[in-house]
């Protein structure tokens, strides 16, 4: 055996310490005898050294961290007798004592095992830290957010971790960590919005102060912009016309943005549709333009609901989401599948999440589709993952799917809508043409007709851009399916 000492030989003693944390993060050992934290070998030893790296360059100085973050690292106090986390029982092969100078400090050990902790089990151990500690170890590693918003947990583990915490604990993680909190699926809207509210302003303020600070006209440009998008996305969240309640529900600024904005209370509505557009509807470009074509389907859907539901029973509600969930294409990449399939991870992930939420109080939920959004979502029902009750594509380029029944929709209600003098439909550029007959979708009127039950004339449309005007038998089609009422619609083909 080999006692090392503090002062002596201080490269070996680096070594040995990375050795030791790595080890520790891993499931470290406390020879009954001596009380020394051991270290098994020789198998084990190879293990623990493929992970120093690692540990060691994400390790932070213990005067960075606070003393909530220091209470969660073990001491060799804390050891535990008997099996390793590798099976190995203490003493069945040689180990290496290492005397208690030499044991890294509590914080630093801490910040090695939560520094390659991620997903549902990261969530969990930094709720321990409370709000300040959530807030330092997040400023430390600011990545650990990017990579967890990336590769999130499943809805249902965000779900079960956020009904499960208590009412600091929640009011900690909306302080300390509202871009986490407003970007995870499976944490009620109303909640995600009140979070990304708060990452609005407080990204708001930090890029004015970064401008204001001075840099390179490069990150200067890459800061003007994310201003950029973040005011339109305090334009969108406005309150609209009709005086709906509106909701943030994603928050991205960075790469051209991505951002959510809901009209209506989708954790209660009876009728929740996404709105999911295509080619050039970026945030910074037409999110305020597309927050206001979601209100004025909400509002569609209202009025339909007023005129056909009972009087005498509650009113049914209505949610409509302006869905900019995904790098939408333009001109130059509008031609690939590329983020047709990147989107439809998306919209599965926020439809399932949003379904994690209502438990057993299911909304009647449908997609639209628009332009490029229809190909997305008609990727995404293909996949036999993500169910809706119904699915509308309007102005669409075309269906990888062969047919209507390939898609994941609740009794076959698919719909299209193909307005005359629109370049895009009857394309097929990405398949089958899903306005034919051989296709097998409903076909619903968009050139103009009246409304079976009142007599008003609904308005034609036009082109590709004039499906969503307010006043058109597009719209008021739309608003039927949306609501349950799709036998209602004009125009229809069985």
């Amino acid at each position: 055996m080999l006692d090392v000492y503090e002062g002596t030989y201080s490269s070996l003693l680096v070594n040995v310490a990375a050795v030791v944390a790595v080890s520790l993060a891993f499931g470290g050992m406390v020879d009954a005898g001596s009380g020394s934290r051991m270290l098994e070998s020789p198998a084990s030893m190879s293990v623990v050294a493929e992970n120093v790296a690692m540990q060691t360059v994400l390790t932070v100085p213990t005067r960075q961290l606070s003393g909530d973050l220091r209470s969660m690292v073990p001491t060799a106090a804390d050891g535990v007798r008997g099996t390793s986390s590798r099976g190995m029982s203490v003493g069945s092969s040689p180990v290496l004592p290492i005397v208690s100078p030499l044991v890294p400090s509590r914080a630093d050990l801490g910040t090695a095992a939560l520094g390659t902790t991620t997903g549902a089990r990261l969530l969990s151990e930094l709720t321990r830290l409370g709000m300040a500690g959530i807030s330092e170890f997040l400023s430390a590693y600011p990545s650990k957010i990017d990579a967890l918003l990336a590769s999130p947990p499943a809805a249902a583990t965000v779900s079960g971790w956020w009904r499960g915490l208590g009412n600091s604990d929640q009011t900690a993680w909306l302080s300390a960590a509202p871009r986490v909190v407003g970007n995870l699926e499976g944490i009620p809207v109303s909640e995600r919005s009140v979070a990304n509210l708060r990452y609005l302003s407080e990204t708001d303020a930090d890029i004015r102060q970064r401008l204001a600070s001075g840099h390179s006209r490069g990150e200067q440009t890459g800061l003007t912009q994310e201003l950029s998008i973040l005011r339109q996305v305090k334009l969108a969240v406005a309150e609209g016309a009709g005086h709906a309640a509106r909701y943030l529900m994603q928050l991205d600024p960075a790469d051209g943005g991505r951002a959510v904005v809901v009209i209506g209370n989708p954790d209660t509505a009876d009728f929740v549709t996404y709105l999911v557009p295509g080619m050039n509807y970026g945030v910074q470009e037409q999110l305020v333009n597309w927050s206001a074509t979601a209100e004025a389907l909400y509002a569609e859907q209202k009025r339909v609901l007023r005129e056909r539901s009972d009087p005498t029973l509650p009113a049914k509600q209505v949610a409509t989401i302006a869905w900019i969930g995904y790098e939408t294409p333009d001109l130059f990449s509008v031609g690939g599948l590329d983020r047709a399939e990147n989107g439809a991870d998306q919209l599965e992930r926020a439809i399932n999440g949003l379904r994690e939420v209502r438990g057993d109080d299911q909304p009647f939920l449908s997609i639209i589709g628009h332009s490029y959004g229809s190909v997305l979502s008609l990727v995404a029902l293909a996949r036999g993952t993500l169910s809706v009750d119904t699915f509308t594509m309007v102005g669409s380029p075309g269906s990888a799917s062969q047919s209507a029944s390939d898609l994941n929709v609740n009794g076959g209600e698919v719909f299209v809508g193909e307005a005359d003098w629109d370049p895009a439909v009857n394309s097929g550029f990405f398949g089958s043409d899903p306005g034919a007959s051989s296709y097998g979708a409903h076909r619903l009127g968009v050139s103009g007709n009246r409304d079976a039950l009142s007599g008003k004339w609904l308005k034609a449309s036009f082109g590709h851009n004039e499906y969503f005007t307010p006043g058109s038998e597009s719209l008021h089609n739309m608003a039927l399916i949306g609501t349950g009422y799709a036998k209602q619609v004009t125009g229809r083909s069985e």
